[in-house]
């Protein structure tokens, strides 16, 4: 178990220079990783965003569910 915490650990400390070889070995490849990292990173802070938001309306008016609409008179 601890081998593989540590091999997992060392993979992860490889990792980054393991992308900037792939990234100087063509400029396609270089493209390509930071459009990926663009797409996750916009995906990441819309999600990240959302749940603020919901934690704020949680946290701003406890208890208050959704406004009901005005009864038609």
């Amino acid at each position: 178990m601890q081998t593989l915490l540590m091999q997992l650990l060392q993979s992860i400390i490889d990792m980054p220079g393991k992308f900037i070889d792939i990234a100087l070995y063509d400029p396609l490849s270089a493209v390509l990783i930071l459009l990926g990292a663009v797409l996750v990173g916009a995906a990441s802070a819309v999600f990240g965003y959302l749940t603020l938001g919901a934690v704020a309306s949680l946290v701003v008016r406890p208890g208050s569910g959704p406004s009901q609409p005005p009864e038609a008179q």
